[in-house]
């Protein structure tokens, strides 16, 4: 998708950049949860049994956990 900046009522294209590593995404995304999505962030790499969660956030409006899995 096009990204844009609107600059004196003229729309310029953004220059693309991509992530080497999917672990860039979610360190980004972590550190921003509040603003992206306005949720709270709990954990990274959380565990549980067997299992890994890639960023583990709560939603104090649905009070209700959000579980996020990265794919690049």
């Amino acid at each position: 998708m096009d990204l844009y900046n609107l600059n004196n009522n003229r729309l310029e294209p953004l220059n693309k950049s991509g992530f080497a590593l999917e672990k860039d995404i979610q360190t980004l995304v972590e550190r921003n949860l509040s603003s992206l999505f306005g949720l709270e962030f709990v954990s990274t790499e959380f565990a549980i049994d067997d299992f890994r969660i890639d960023t583990l956030a709560f939603d104090e409006e649905n009070s209700a956990f959000v579980i996020i899995e990265y794919k690049k």
